[in-house]
């Protein structure tokens, strides 16, 4: 009788004992077994149950949906929705896919051979409107015209010339603030002379990296726009 209450109570403790640490249930369904020491605005600081004696560990609040507690008792942390992978706050925000667009101006200074000869550099003005997919991927369709202000001044002609560009605009952001994102911009396309240059059409393409904040926009580019047409690009923009 003695060894039937002694296996009895064993048997009780142990299961006190199995069910005396804390849960950490995350968003993506993992737990971890801990000993919870603070719950902040911000984070959860925690030691790991096997190792109490150890490190104390922390955990953003936003990975964390519910903490259950040894005594039974539960803290929901974050709430689960639909539009968990869309709608929760993170560097760049509370997130929805939408329509963008952009105008922009930008001074083209001409490289190559022939810049040796002739004044290549220009006033670029261009739009692009799009969808932003997701915080790190936009795409679109963009309308542009270079002018050529002063293009012979070696022989005293101040000729003009223009072109136009239409091209397809990918761009890959990295955000760093709900306002803020850098980015690589790559435009493909065409060009044609419109006025001062001979008909015809080349490819064009332009490429280069960029800052994003809030409406306002600012990037450096290398413009291709035909045999020894190119340019560097510093261009400002304004984002709608």
């Amino acid at each position: 009788m003695k060894k039937l209450i002694v296996s009895i109570l064993g048997t009780l403790l142990c299961a006190e004992f199995a069910s005396a640490q804390d849960i950490i249930l995350k968003r993506d369904a993992s737990e971890i077994e801990a000993k919870v020491l603070k719950v902040g605005s911000d984070e959860i600081e925690y030691k790991k149950w096997n190792n109490l004696e150890g490190p104390t560990y922390t955990i953003p609040n936003s990975e964390v949906f519910i903490i259950k507690y040894q005594n039974g008792t539960k803290d929901i942390v974050t709430t689960l929705s639909p539009t968990a992978c869309y709608g929760a706050k993170s560097k760049y925000g509370k997130f929805k896919p939408h329509y963008q667009g952009e105008v922009a101006f930008a001074y083209g200074v001409g490289v190559g051979e022939l810049s040796r000869y002739f004044n290549l550099n220009r006033i670029v003005g261009e739009t692009v409107h799009g969808y932003r997919f997701s915080p790190y991927f936009a795409a679109g369709v963009g309308l542009g015209f270079n002018y050529f202000y002063n293009m012979w001044y070696e022989y005293d002609y101040n000729a003009t010339a223009g072109m136009l560009s239409y091209f397809l605009n990918l761009k890959g952001y990295y955000p760093f603030s709900e306002r803020g994102s850098v980015y690589l911009s790559i435009d493909l396309g065409g060009v044609s002379g419109v006025s001062g240059l001979a008909a015809g059409t080349e490819f064009y393409a332009c490429v280069g990296p960029g800052i994003r904040y809030g409406f306002g926009d600012f990037s450096i580019r290398f413009q291709h726009m035909g045999e020894e047409m190119n340019a560097f690009l510093f261009r400002i923009g304004v984002n709608f």
